[in-house]
């Protein structure tokens, strides 16, 4: 932890506020989200209706996607941040506290992928005023965080256990909606408007463009920075396989909990657990093993991740139900990919985009990770019922994307690229 301890101190100005602050946001949203797939299940709603959600949302995310580079540099990054993060994080717990039911869960879920904006304007936020080994710094230590939380879970089961999963899922969920309202207001109270948000807010108050035109003017600044780098196109490409299967096969899905009992034979307290292991594998990634990676090795870091994970997505599927000793590892494995995979890819993006380009690059990536996601999504919605091992082969098949995207950046070290 004094390496953590050592990476905050470098951290300042809009870095340091958000990762400061980023425990308050990243606790109550775990521990809420781990047991909302078996929430939903216990309300009434079907395994085919957790895929009707999933896709509402992959539909939600593509459209949202499409709006955030705009919005965000039409409303600046600070506001933008405020506003859609009410929207996307605090609203939907108290929608999935005052009802169940499967249209108020879709309400909520479509909400929550408002989060495609929110975090185009905090990721910015985070990044545009550091140099770039305080970006992958800032993105290790928020992935560490949000991490982190994820160890409070077993505590949580715990509660579970005793009260019952509905009735402690709806402490959960209130609780979440009265702290991330909270934190979301103060945080905009200590954040400053970026050199570069300021830069667009001044150009565009001077000279209106029509909302269209306005609209397409980030991805066209993003095309043309991506047409002439290799090495950031291949990042972005890669991206967005990795965050398809971060929405079908972590712990952001609704399948990630339901799978342990499903198709391995968990029961609730079995699943905290296997949670526990599952953030543990990633945390110690992200603090014994990323640190050492840095900048200089960042594409071998990436290879390695890739098929780590990959690894632990096939045993995942492959290992027979009931053996928990077995699926320890298999998780274990997985979690240590994720953990190092998921720093190093939104380091690489990072420092690969650049300047007013940059919002337009993360939102590309967004909208065609929701793209993508729409149809796999839908394509698991049809196939769980008849092997819940679908969700863990379809997040192969992106992680396969993965590496051969970072083959296809033809880079024969493992340095970072020549500028575009």
């Amino acid at each position: 932890m004094g390496k953590v301890t050592g990476y905050f101190r470098h951290l300042k100005g809009n870095s340091r506020i958000c990762i400061a602050t980023l425990p308050f946001s990243s606790i109550p949203y775990a521990i809420y989200s781990y047991y909302l797939g078996l929430f939903l299940k216990e309300t009434g709603i079907t395994d085919t209706g957790l895929g009707t959600i999933m896709i509402a949302g992959s539909v939600a995310s593509f459209i949202f996607s499409f709006m955030a580079a705009p919005l965000v540099d039409a409303m600046g990054r600070k506001r933008s941040t405020l506003v859609f993060n009410i929207v996307s994080s605090a609203l939907p717990p108290l929608i999935f506290f005052l009802s169940g039911s499967l249209a108020a869960a879709m309400i909520a879920m479509i909400l929550f992928n408002s989060n495609k904006i929110m975090s185009v304007g905090f990721y910015l936020l985070m990044i545009e005023d550091a140099d770039d080994e305080e970006r992958i710094v800032a993105f290790n230590l928020f992935n560490i965080i949000y991490v982190a939380a994820g160890l409070l879970i077993p505590l949580a089961g715990v509660f579970v256990t005793r009260y019952g999963l509905v009735e402690a899922e709806r402490v959960f969920l209130i609780s979440s909606f009265i702290i991330l309202t909270a934190i979301t207001i103060v945080r905009n109270a200590m954040f400053k408007e970026t050199s570069v948000g300021r830069k667009i807010l001044s150009a565009r108050g001077q000279k209106k463009a029509g909302f269209f035109k306005g609209s397409l003017k980030p991805y066209v600044e993003a095309f043309r920075f991506l047409a002439g780098s290799r090495h950031a196109t291949c990042i972005l490409a890669a991206n967005v396989f990795f965050f398809v299967y971060l929405n079908l096969g972590t712990h952001y899905s609704l399948y990630f909990v339901p799978y342990f009992s499903d198709r391995l034979g968990m029961d609730t307290m079995q699943s905290s657990m296997l949670g526990s292991v599952y953030y543990g594998g990633m945390l110690g990634a992200m603090i014994l093993i990323n640190p050492l990676i840095g900048k200089a090795r960042l594409m071998k870091g990436l290879y390695v991740s890739a098929v780590i994970c990959l690894i632990g997505l096939v045993l995942l599927v492959t290992i027979p139900a009931g053996i928990i000793a077995v699926a320890v590892c298999a998780v274990l494995i997985m979690s240590v990919g994720y953990g190092m995979l998921k720093s190093g890819l939104d380091g690489a993006l990072a420092v690969a985009s650049e300047g007013e380009a940059r919002s337009g690059v993360y939102s590309l990536a967004n909208l065609l990770s929701s793209g993508l996601g729409i149809a796999v999504t839908s394509l698991c919605a049809a196939l769980y019922n008849r092997f819940a091992g679908w969700v863990y082969i379809l997040c192969a098949i992106m992680v396969t994307g993965v590496i051969l995207c970072l083959l296809l950046t033809g880079k024969k070290n493992s340095g970072m690229p020549e500028a575009a």
